[in-house]
This record gives C-alpha cells, sequence and structure tokens, in this order.
C-alpha cells in the first residue's frame, strides 16, 4: 500500500505524504492484533468490538478527517478513505467504522465553532459517535419527498416523523436528520427548498426506535426510529434553514467513498484468501488456479475493484479541496459494489460447496458487497445521475 500510495501522490508535499505512509504504518501495527479473527470473536461474543474503536482513538486514527485546530489530526477524507481501505484489506469491514466519519463533516464545513467545538472535537476521541437519518419508508433513495418535518415553535424546534434503515441507531449518541422545514423562498426549485439538516440526541425524549429483521453483522444492526414532539435547541441546525443541500451532500458524497473504500479494501481480502486457497486446492493435479475458468472471474473483479480505488482517492482529494466530488463519489460507489459483488461470487464459486459454509467466511463479504448496491444509494440511480449529468441525457425519473 506505501507504494500505491507514493505513486498516487507524486508531486505531494512531503508533510501530506509522511501523514498517509504514517497511518499505513499505524494501520499495519494495529491489525497485527485487531484482524478479521478479531472480528469472528465479537460475532461470537467471546471479544468486544469497542476494543477496536478505542485501540483507533488512542492511535489518533479516530481523528481522520478533522482539522487539527479542532481536534482531530488532519488528514481529510483521503486519509480516511485510506484507512478504511487498509481495514477492509484486513478483514476488518463494518458500516459502523465510518459512521461518525462521514456524518461529522457537514459540521466541519457548515458548523459554527460552538458546534465543532460540542459534537466534532469530542468523536476524535471515540467519546461520541453519529448515526445518518435520512431514508424514510414512502421516500426510500427520493430524499426530497421526505416527511420528516421540523417546525420551529419559539425558541425550540419541533421535530416530527419517522426514519428507517438507520444503522447502529440504539448506539449513536446523535443522530445527523435530514428533514423539512418551511421556507419563505420564492424560488421555483423545490429541491433547493426546505432541505434542513439537524443533530438530534439519540436518547432525548420522543425518540423512539425498532430493530429490523435484517441480518448483516452483530455489529451493523438497522433499526426503524419514530420521532414524535422531538425538541431540538435553535443551536441543532447544521448550516442555513431551508438551505441544507450542500450540507446534506456534504455528508452523502463522503458516505459513498467511505463505504467504497471498506468495499474495495474487503474485496482484496476476499481476492487474497481465495487465490491461496485456489492455488492449493487440486483434484485433479493441477491447482485449481491455473484454470483461466478460475483466473478470469478473480482477475475481472481485480480490475474493477482497482478502478474503484483510483476514482475512490480522487474523489476524496477533490473534496478536501472544496470542489465538487459528486460524480468521482457515485461512480465509485457503482464501481466499487460491482467488484465487491464479482469478487465474492467468484469466491464461493471457486470455494465449491465449502464457499456456502459460514465458518470459510465468504458469506459474510458477500452480504455487505450486496448491500452495497441498494445503499446508501442504489446503483440504478447512479446510473440516473452518470446519463443525466455527465451524459447530457434527460431526466429519466
Amino acid at each position: 500500500m506505501r507504494k500505491y500510495i507514493e505513486d498516487l501522490l507524486i508531486g505531494a508535499d512531503q508533510s501530506e505524504l509522511d501523514l498517509y505512509l504514517g497511518i499505513i504504518e499505524s494501520v499495519e501495527g494495529l491489525t497485527k492484533d485487531f484482524n478479521r479473527d478479531f472480528f469472528k470473536e465479537c460475532e461470537k461474543g467471546n471479544r468486544d468490538y469497542h476494543e477496536l474503536s478505542n485501540a483507533l482513538a488512542e492511535n489518533g486514527l479516530m481523528g481522520l478527517g478533522v482539522p487539527e485546530s479542532q481536534g482531530g489530526v488532519g488528514g481529510g477524507l483521503f486519509g480516511a478513505a485510506l484507512l478504511l481501505d487498509m481495514l477492509g484489506q484486513a478483514g476488518l469491514a463494518s458500516m459502523k467504522l465510518f459512521l461518525t466519519t462521514f456524518c461529522r463533516s457537514p459540521i466541519i464545513k457548515h458548523g459554527t465553532e460552538e458546534q465543532i467545538k460540542k459534537y466534532v472535537t469530542p468523536s476524535t476521541q471515540g467519546e461520541k459517535s453519529f448515526c445518518i437519518m435520512a431514508t424514510e419508508p414512502d421516500a426510500g433513495t427520493n430524499t426530497f419527498k421526505i416527511k420528516t418535518k421540523a417546525k420551529k415553535v419559539g425558541d425550540k424546534w419541533i421535530l416530527n416523523g419517522q426514519k428507517t434503515f438507520i444503522t447502529c441507531a440504539h448506539e449513536a449518541d446523535y443522530g445527523l436528520v435530514i428533514a423539512k422545514t418551511d421556507t419563505d423562498s420564492s424560488t421555483s426549485d423545490d429541491r433547493k427548498e426546505g432541505i434542513t439538516v439537524f443533530v438530534m440526541d439519540m436518547k432525548a425524549a420522543g425518540v423512539d426506535m425498532h430493530k429490523l429483521n435484517i441480518q448483516m453483522s452483530k455489529e451493523d444492526t438497522q433499526w426503524t426510529v419514530f420521532m414524535d414532539n422531538v425538541e431540538l435547541d435553535e443551536d441543532a441546525v447544521i448550516g442555513k434553514v431551508g438551505r441544507g443541500l450542500q450540507a446534506m451532500f456534504d455528508a452523502l458524497n463522503p458516505e459513498r467513498l467511505l463505504i467504497s473504500s471498506m468495499v474495495v479494501g474487503m474485496s482484496d481480502y476476499v481476492a487474497n484468501k481465495t487465490v491461496d486457497y485456489v492455488n492449493q486446492r487440486a483434484p485433479f493435479g493441477q491447482p485449481t488456479g491455473s484454470y483461466q475458468g478460475v483466473q478470469h472471474p478473480l482477475a475481472k473483479a481485480k480490475i474493477h475493484t482497482d478502478a474503484a480505488r483510483l476514482a475512490i482517492y480522487q474523489g476524496a482529494r477533490l473534496y478536501d479541496q472544496g470542489k465538487d466530488a459528486g460524480t468521482y463519489a457515485n461512480m465509485a460507489k457503482y464501481m466499487a459494489s460491482t467488484a465487491g459483488c464479482d469478487m465474492c461470487d467468484a469466491a464461493i464459486q471457486f470455494h465449491g460447496g465449502s464457499g456456502m459454509d459460514e465458518d470459510t467466511d465468504i458469506l459474510y463479504f458477500w452480504r455487505v458487497a450486496r448491500t452495497t448496491r441498494i445503499a446508501p444509494i442504489n446503483n440504478e440511480m447512479v446510473l440516473n445521475f452518470v446519463a443525466e449529468h455527465n451524459l447530457g441525457m434527460p431526466k429519466s425519473y
């Protein structure tokens, strides 16, 4: 990974390069103790996931993406993506690992100094965590159709609505809530009206949640969250009231890039595991890894994995420079989810019957990869985005 980053950042400032190489060194050391076996022990209840999050905090890695002036270690989204990529390569694939990182991004960009101190700085030490609350049962991918409403009453905001498929809602300290608010604007573009981003205390009165029967991992539980007259202080608003579209995408684009980072990392983990197996498995004398029928699917998935990786880091660089990273975030998410599914499918196939055995430990990664074709945005909507915004075709939905 060192050579990859050095080649990718040719001409970069040496101090910047040293920071990223330091991340690599830290993660390599960390994953000697916290690897796939650790995660499997967590699933069995023999280890506690928080051992890993505590170790990440102790090594400063929870502060990646947060400027030093705000209690972090810098590195931008690029550094956070590198962390998720390397953890994935060690078999550590969990949505929980990056929820707080992308949720605090809009606060860093649009929040006040007081909000950053309250919400962001404690998260760099693992003291506070976030979940994102955007998806609703009737709106699905169409965030602009959401019904969750916040109304100003005196010096408070009163929040009512329902969110679903909320990862780790039960553990999060705060929820980054996308809601509708009244606006006095006369603009005709409804997409830019009324969207407001709030930070909500997940333990506040009026918040109720129910676990969904979705089997991913012990840690990545999914919830439906109900909000009934939840009171929020005025400083719960991130950015401008009714003008939260950019703040929203400053969470969603990092989310797509970071989940893609995790998937390309775990795709490499699955590839290495499978190559080791097929290079030894020889039922007809020659290793099955010598068959083109085995080599080609794995090679194709690897090509697409590394193409996705390039898009991820380019998108992260653009985001860190304050530029529009939407195209790369969407393309990376599409390529990573597709490559991850293809890699896991090939791995299952070439492990034969044992590929369907949970103890072989490929089905776990397949479930994660398959989920990313649906969320955080489904791949069909990514294709719609590219067709409209990159090819100049008419809007199709």
